[in-house]
């Protein structure tokens, strides 16, 4: 549920400003009377509001990121390679890893708060259900941020969980279809996720930065349901057909593990395991909601308004 707390600082660096998850981010700040200077390669389709400045630029340029940022009071990194933006481990290396040193280099030398965006895949990393690039790029990122905090960088993590959005063509894959009344297939309705929305994310990201703990990681994840009872609450609420037609997991666990066995051959590392299909992304948001001070909207609530 989104409030509006008083800010405590004045001029916020975020970088993936132009993302699903950047934007509103970028619009609470700017809500909050806070300016904002958008660093990204492209400006994006984004109607920013006068308080928020977009700045071009490479984050493996190390000056560049170190110039954008002088004068603001705290950084969001939030940009990050996913699946489907690269495809090799050496491209999610520099945007993931050498990336988030240049923005804690900034960080460190500015000395100014720093809230990392990371990923509950690191949480599935670390027990062996993950073992794509992404996971372990995001990993190696989360360790360089956490040997900051040990030299003295005020900095915060924040894990979100799936992550989904309300508004047509920044929601992800799945939501944009059902809003598209378009979803014809769903893939694993009865894998368990922890959906959050993004709104409810921008202002965990923003209460972080206010009030977090220098070295914590904060999971933020909604109330745990299956992905299938996710589509169907979404679709009942906008008054359409959800799905036609679901795959079981037993289906695509199949493929998966064949994939992963033919690797070597195809050189393609699958996003995910067969053991991650199986048992889903199960994380607990309470904590993290408690201690930053905000609260997950129900699906129903962020429907009922898009």
């Amino acid at each position: 549920m989104i409030t509006d707390p008083p800010p405590l600082f004045k001029h916020a660096f975020v970088t993936g400003g132009t993302g699903m998850v950047g934007v509103p981010l970028c619009n609470l700040l700017s809500k909050q009377g806070i300016r904002v200077t958008v660093f990204s390669r492209s400006r994006g389709v984004v109607g920013f509001g006068e308080l928020v400045t977009h700045v071009a630029g490479d984050i493996l340029d190390r000056d560049a990121v170190l110039k954008a940022v002088t004068g603001a009071d705290v950084v969001f990194h939030v940009a990050a390679a996913v699946h489907g933006s690269e495809s090799t481990y050496e491209g999610f290396h520099r945007m993931n890893v050498d990336g988030t040193e240049n923005v804690i280099h900034a960080a460190e030398t500015l000395g100014v708060r720093l809230v990392h965006v990371s990923s509950v895949n690191v949480d599935g990393f670390n027990r062996g259900q993950l073992v794509d690039p992404y996971a372990q790029t995001k990993t190696m990122a989360e360790a360089l941020v956490l040997e900051a905090v040990e030299r003295g960088v005020d900095a915060v993590i924040v894990r979100p969980a799936t992550v989904f959005g309300s508004e047509s063509g920044r929601s992800g894959l799945v939501v944009d279809r059902i809003l598209a009344g378009s979803l014809k297939v769903l893939p694993a309705p009865s894998r368990k996720i922890s959906p959050v929305w993004v709104e409810d994310l921008a202002v965990a990201f923003t209460r972080a930065a206010e009030v977090g703990t220098a070295g914590r990681i904060y999971t933020v994840a909604g109330p745990t349901v299956s992905t299938g009872e996710f589509a169907r609450s979404i679709a009942e609420c906008i008054g359409v057909r959800p799905y036609k037609v679901s795959i079981p997991v037993w289906l695509i666990a199949l493929p998966l593990q064949l994939a992963w066995w033919a690797k070597a051959l195809t050189r393609v590392t699958p996003p995910v395991t067969v053991e991650a299909v199986r048992s889903g992304s199960v994380h607990g948001g309470t904590q993290a909601a408690e201690e930053l001070g905000f609260s997950y909207t129900p699906i129903a609530e962020i429907f009922s308004k898009s």
